[in-house]
């Protein structure tokens, strides 16, 4: 099998700690470059992983790599333009979220990758976790019957850096911890529950401390069509002693727990633990969903991969962030039509 040529542009933390190891390690995959506006960052990343190039323009990198294939893990402010560029010389691509700051955008996106033929896929890692799939089939069988509420939260502790670097200014990251952490905690609920409608949506945004752009906690609340309510809570900087993320999924016959996963359910009137046996840390699901949703894109660029596109989704997600956002701006709940 030939090898897929593939380039990878930003060299951050992302990039080092999923994109770069795990295509590396991949022996149907040629990692030809990597590209970053920090040089000498460019040139570690190049000796660490075996990668035979580096360069400062995605321009010149395309022109001369001619990749197969691209996973673009720069600030947000860049996902839009760059896939656009990668797209009109004919090349796939794996981008880190968001696809764009507006949702006009990821449509011209999704149709010009459409004309060109080529595969557009937009980084949602916690869909490819066994745990979260394991859990949607549990949900789906109605196992646990109705799901009528989920609450969901990723707290981190206090850092200082989180507030120096692009995450905090509005034009490079288009939103602040919801767009950063909360889409994901949100993607996977609504993933897990089969994609229910939105009618509701309400955001409290808060921002902590002065001299960052955006907010740096956030909490959501999203009701659906079918009754099912949905309330988020993240923040980049709390006064915790540790970092906390969890998800709850609560139905009328049982509940759930993820990280790890725990399931609880009525059997024969008692209250039954029917939890898999799973002794996986958190960074090694985190691993496992990288590696999976990677080699999902690998084969849907080979052609080997027909399941269902991710568009709508993305989409639709992309609505409910911008009527958040218009929610918190304007201190009111937002219909959804």
């Amino acid at each position: 099998m030939k090898k897929l040529k593939v380039a990878v542009v930003g060299a951050g933390k992302i990039a080092q700690i999923a994109h770069l190891p795990l295509l590396a390690e991949r022996e149907d995959v040629e990692l030809c470059a990597v590209c970053d506006v920090d040089q000498g960052k460019a040139r570690a990343i190049t000796e660490k992983f075996n990668i035979p190039h580096w360069y400062f323009v995605i321009d010149e990198m395309l022109k001369k790599e001619k990749p197969d294939a691209i996973h673009i893990c720069t600030p947000s402010v860049y996902h839009y333009p760059m896939s656009m560029l990668a797209l009109s010389k004919g090349i796939h691509v794996l981008v880190e979220k968001p696809i764009s700051f507006k949702i006009e955008e990821a449509r011209k996106l999704y149709e010009y990758a459409d004309q060109q033929g080529r595969v557009l896929m937009t980084s949602l890692y916690n869909r490819y976790r066994s745990d979260v799939q394991m859990l949607r089939q549990f949900v789906e069988s109605g196992e646990l019957g109705e799901i009528f509420y989920i609450k969901a939260g990723w707290l981190r502790r206090w850092e200082k850096e989180i507030h120096t670097s692009w995450y905090s200014e509005k034009k490079s990251s288009g939103g602040g911890v919801l767009m950063d952490m909360g889409t994901q905690l949100m993607d996977a609920a609504l993933f897990i529950t089969g994609m229910p409608k939105i009618k509701k949506v309400r955001m409290h945004a808060y921002q902590l401390h002065e001299n960052i752009e955006v907010e740096d906690a956030a909490l959501v609340i999203l009701e659906a069509e079918n009754g099912m309510s949905i309330t988020i809570e993240t923040s980049w900087k709390m006064f915790l002693e540790k970092d906390t993320i969890y998800t709850h999924v609560f139905g009328r016959q049982g509940s759930a727990k993820l990280n790890p996963l725990r399931i609880h359910k009525e059997l024969h009137g008692n209250l039954v633990n029917v939890s898999p046996v799973s002794a996986t840390s958190s960074r090694a699901r985190f691993k496992d969903a990288y590696t999976r949703q990677i080699d999902t894109f690998i084969k849907a660029v080979r052609g080997e991969n027909s399941g269902r596109s991710q568009k709508e989704d993305v989409l639709e997600m992309m609505r409910l962030m911008e009527a958040l956002y218009t929610s918190a701006a304007e201190g009111r709940e937002v219909e959804l039509s």
